[in-house]
Formats: structure tokens, C-alpha cells, sequence
């Protein structure tokens, strides 16, 4: 093997390595943005504070947190 097929395989390993990398990034970003950064504990394990777009940060701001559960509460049907 010469110095150019060396060369070429190390840049071949390398390149490979990138993809990997980039793919699982990405597949992390999205599976976070889609669905984990929704649960308390992630972000309490990751140290991220709360958003200001969740219901319950806007419920609890607003003082109406009791008032809106028992408007959207289900009615039993009793036949």
C-alpha cells in the first residue's frame, strides 16, 4: 500500500466518523424537539430551566390554574 491509498482509507475513516456523528446529532435534536424536552425530568437532568410556553408555567402565572380544570373537566354521563 503507498502513501495515497493510505492517504485515501484514512480520509475514508474520517469522513465516515462525520456522517456518523452528524446523523446522530441530528436524530438527538429532533427526538429532543418532538418529544423529550416535553417531560419535567429531562430537563431537570439536563439542568434547563422551564419554558414559558408550557401550560403550567402560563396557568400558574395567571392564577387560573383551579378555575380552567373545572371548565375543561369531563361530565360523566349516568345512564
Amino acid at each position: 500500500m503507498n502513501f495515497q491509498e493510505g492517504l485515501i482509507a484514512a480520509f475514508s475513516v474520517v469522513a465516515s466518523l462525520l456522517i456518523v456523528l452528524v446523523v446522530v446529532c441530528l436524530g438527538w435534536y429532533l427526538v429532543w424537539k418532538l418529544f423529550l424536552s416535553r417531560f419535567k425530568l429531562v430537563r431537570e437532568l439536563l439542568g434547563l430551566k422551564q419554558s414559558t410556553d408550557s401550560p403550567t408555567y402560563a396557568e400558574n402565572l395567571s392564577g387560573e390554574g383551579a378555575s380552567s380544570k373545572t371548565r375543561n373537566a369531563r361530565k360523566v354521563r349516568r345512564d
